[in-house]
């Protein structure tokens, strides 16, 4: 790596960087990254700095030439023709196809509304076939329920959207029906092949205002499978559940670092009693975690997951609010359908692909992962 001259993030090389295009627009130099073999998750982009890429291996500058405020003004009227007056309240999303890339862009003004910024996150123009993903056999059969409730949980970018746009697209492939998604924003385009998807984006000028309202809405809309893309509140946890158990399959996404916390947020946002309790243990069809790990090289990820099939023992634990136990009953390894994070992350250091410390920082169970290295 050649280093740059006014930070201490690294710049990439001459060979890494082949035919980045030196005097095109932000648009293009965007357009050649998207469609370039270099492995990134994000792009950000600061007035004044140079292109900067979140890499496995960390951040990296594409070059030493900064961005203008002119270039960032003209790729915001390329994203957003009011981009002036949202950006003017708050940072504001979008996502559009950018000619051969489909991308998210979430752009913001800082430093006292001084320098304009942007990060664009890629996603895939279709769903990715859901074999590719790196899953197990017990979480590929999430892909075959019809009725229930699934929870996919994890933190913040690891790939719980890709993994979620993959099952609903196997379903697609599989079987007969009308699939509906509540996004913020809509991500990956689901193509009509089987089912007729409908894709409704939450946000002031979307589809619907809320979470909750797409919820509400969506059992008028004659569905087969609904997908929540995030459980933020009361209203939408008790509406997703609500759905579950008048027949549709619901796939919703859940903000946690392991599924019992998963569990108990989602016990909390219903109200902790036992009725509700009782309810979700009778709705819930699955759980799985999931996290995004650097390979040692830093040229790739590797996913680890967590799954949780209920059993009639998780069932009762659930009910009681056992989620301590639940987790204890997970480390017996006695269910089928069921497997902890360790037990993906032990697979993934013995065959030399993640690091431990990377590992460690992916672990559900810290006690037990401490045990296990």
């Amino acid at each position: 790596m050649e280093h740059h001259t006014s930070s201490q993030i690294p710049t990439l090389s001459y060979i890494e960087n082949e035919d980045h295009p030196v005097f095109g627009t932000l648009v293009e130099q965007i357009l050649h990254l998207l469609n370039s073999k270099l492995v990134f998750s994000d792009i950000i982009i600061h007035q004044n700095s140079p292109l900067m890429l979140r890499q496995p291996k960390g951040l990296v500058a594409v070059t030493d030439s900064p961005i203008t405020k002119e270039e960032l003004e003209e790729f915001f009227d390329v994203i957003e023709p009011n981009w002036a007056e949202r950006i003017a309240v708050r940072a504001f999303d979008r996502a559009i196809d950018l000619h051969t890339a489909r991308i998210r862009a979430n752009c913001f003004h800082f430093q006292g509304r001084k320098r304009l910024g942007c990060v664009i996150r890629r996603f895939p123009k279709a769903p990715l076939a859901l074999s590719e993903l790196g899953l197990s056999e017990d979480e590929l059969q999430f892909a075959r329920l019809t009725s229930g409730l699934v929870l996919i949980i994890g933190d913040t970018c690891q790939g719980k959207s890709t993994t979620i746009a993959s099952i609903l697209d196997e379903i697609n492939k599989q079987r007969s029906g009308h699939i509906i998604t509540i996004e913020d924003p809509v991500e990956t385009l689901i193509p009509q092949r089987k089912c007729i998807i409908t894709q409704r984006e939450v946000g002031v000028d979307g589809d619907v205002e809320s979470y909750y309202l797409g919820a509400l809405d969506a059992l008028r809309e004659r569905p087969d499978v609904i997908m929540i893309g995030e459980i933020r509140d009361a209203q939408t946890a008790q509406e997703a559940l609500a759905l579950a158990e008048s027949g549709p399959l619901v796939l919703a996404t859940l903000h946690a670092r392991s599924t019992e916390l998963g569990l108990q947020k989602m016990l909390r946002l219903l109200g902790n009693s036992e009725a509700q309790a009782q309810a979700l243990a009778h709705a819930l069809r699955g759980v799985l975690c999931q996290a995004l790990l650097p390979s040692r090289e830093g040229n790739r990820y590797h996913l680890a997951t967590e799954c949780l099939t209920p059993s009639a023992t998780i069932m009762r634990l659930l009910e009681a609010g056992d989620i301590g136990g639940i987790r204890t009953h997970m480390n017996s390894g006695r269910d089928p359908g069921c497997h902890t994070m360790n037990a993906s992350l032990e697979q993934l250091l013995a065959a030399h692909k993640v690091r431990v410390e990377d590992a460690r920082a992916a672990t559900t169970d810290r006690v037990a992962f401490a045990d296990m290295v």
